[in-house]
């Protein structure tokens, strides 16, 4: 049974400066959207059609012997091509699923990385950014896939970052709670711009936890947006500083330095969420995260509409059901563009599917895209590269 409720999401109106999270001269939203997830409903299944979906598109990934992709972590979208991620295999592909090239080299020369912590696209002219934190290096190639230069970073280990237009914002992992700044905006070749110092200082008393979502970055409306784990608030990048855009509540459930410093471990797996996915799509907000259930440790995921008359929580791998074409559960993984999911499946994963019972029995809103999902699984060979998924919602 869906579960999907009256959302206790409201727009909160502020009249003066807030100051949210410790994010000191950084706030002058007047409107701020406010998701209340202080208490986590029942799941339920959910349909695609049930959040606007009007449409559903397949791109299979051409598979070569350059381009077998191991897996997929998220996509990156420019003008003219995209890029799939897993780890340090990052590689090229056309709108229409050509192979185009593989970035970069894996080693120790001087124009090789040893691991790529994050990659980003510049909108502006489609370069490509990867950031090698242990090597403290930026690598710049070309649309084309090129190298074209490198630069030092004066961040050291695991870093993520996003290109901006005032620099490239990057985060430095607060794992070990001790870090001088959290946040440090440097220019294209890697001068220091400016430093935002880490609001979140913490001791490491027991055995590190190591969180994904420490800091998470997505895109949305032609602006960065970060949550770090400790604060409740969404900021957006403007005018060269952070600005409040929305507030996530969870409560109680917020993970605190304190309490990080205080452990143990597994109490704080158990007491807290643990964010892994945030962005925004169309007129909603999806957040995805870890939570402890019944002492047994679950993802949920959280869809609102941002006018307050959406709710809905469910499992994200099991319970976002495809009923436009008939085809397989989707797994929101990121966005193509802001008014479009992107998810992917495996070839094998899409064969079995067509094959099932479930998919010859069902009942899609639009039985000629049906027809069309068989014959392209019959096309794909079990090896395949994956099959990305698009789907969009009215704009």
């Amino acid at each position: 049974m869906k579960s999907i409720i009256k959302t206790s999401l409201w727009i909160v109106l502020l009249s003066a400066i807030i100051i949210s999270c410790g994010n000191s001269g950084q706030v002058k939203e007047d409107r701020l959207i406010t998701i209340d997830l202080k208490e986590l409903p029942p799941r339920g299944t959910l349909n695609l059609s049930d959040l606007g979906a009007v449409d559903i598109q397949y791109i299979p990934l051409e598979t070569t012997g350059q381009g077998v992709i191991p897996g997929i972590r998220k996509i990156l979208v420019s003008r003219d091509y995209f890029l799939t991620v897993y780890f340090s295999n990052i590689f090229m592909f056309r709108h229409d699923g050509t192979f185009v090239t593989k970035i970069g080299k894996v080693g120790k020369g001087p124009e090789e990385f040893t691991v790529a912590h994050d990659v980003d696209i510049d909108r502006n002219d489609g370069s490509i950014y990867l950031a090698a934190g242990f090597q403290q290096k930026f690598f710049v190639f070309t649309p084309e896939g090129n190298l074209v230069r490198t630069f030092k970073t004066p961040l050291s280990s695991a870093m993520n970052f996003r290109l901006t237009g005032d620099g490239i914002l990057c985060y430095y992992s607060n794992h070990m709670g001790e870090i001088e700044n959290s946040f440090i905006l440097v220019d294209t070749t890697g001068t220091i711009l400016k430093n935002f110092p880490n609001k979140y200082p913490w001791t490491r008393t027991v055995p590190n936890v190591f969180y994904q979502g420490e800091n998470l970055f997505y895109s949305f409306d032609n602006e960065v947006r970060k949550k770090e784990i400790y604060c409740d608030t969404v900021y957006s990048w403007r005018n060269g500083g952070f600005e409040a855009h929305m507030v996530i509540d969870v409560g109680s459930r917020r993970l605190t330095p304190e309490a990080r410093t205080a452990g143990p471990a597994e109490i704080i797996m158990k007491s807290f969420l643990h964010p892994m996915e945030l962005f925004e799509f169309g007129d909603k907000v999806y957040y995805e995260f870890i939570s402890s259930q019944n002492d047994k440790m679950e993802g949920l995921a959280f869809i609102g509409s941002k006018d307050g008359e959406f709710r809905a929580f469910f499992d994200p791998e099991k319970e976002l059901l495809n009923d436009i074409d008939g085809g397989p559960n989707i797994w929101p993984r990121g966005t193509w563009d802001d008014n479009t999911l992107v998810s992917w499946v495996e070839a094998l994963s899409l064969k079995n599917w067509v094959n099932s019972d479930a998919f010859k029995n069902s009942n899609p809103r639009n039985p000629g895209r049906k027809a069309e999902l068989v014959r392209l699984a019959e096309s794909l060979e079990e090896t395949d590269n994956p099959v990305l998924v698009l789907v969009k919602f009215k704009e």
